[in-house]
């Protein structure tokens, strides 16, 4: 066995136990965001979080793109949903937001 063989088999084996705890962390992880209410915004702060116009907001929500509640008369945006799906909706909202 070389040196460098013997240093890569140390390190996988010091390396290995965090892997699993990372691994193990990282299941927790995805069960806690699972588990919590999702994070309402106002319809100003969802277009400020975008850069987007609140009417762009609504437009969207009214849509179905962005999920939200409503209480009362208050439209309320779920934080989640802000983030674009794929190129042509972020193309889309930075036409939007130039007014063009």
């Amino acid at each position: 066995m070389t040196i460098d063989a013997a240093i890569a088999d140390a390190v996988r084996a010091a390396v290995a136990p965090v892997l699993t705890e990372l691994a193990t962390l990282r299941e927790q992880v995805a069960i806690l965001v699972q588990s919590s209410p999702p994070q309402m915004l106002s319809v100003a702060e969802a277009a400020k979080r975008m850069g987007v116009h609140p009417a762009t907001i609504r437009r969207m929500c009214a849509s179905g793109e962005l999920a939200h509640r409503r209480a009362g008369r208050r439209l309320l945006v779920d934080a989640s949903s802000l983030r674009p799906a794929d190129v042509a909706t972020v193309s889309r909202l930075a036409r939007e937001a130039r007014g063009s």
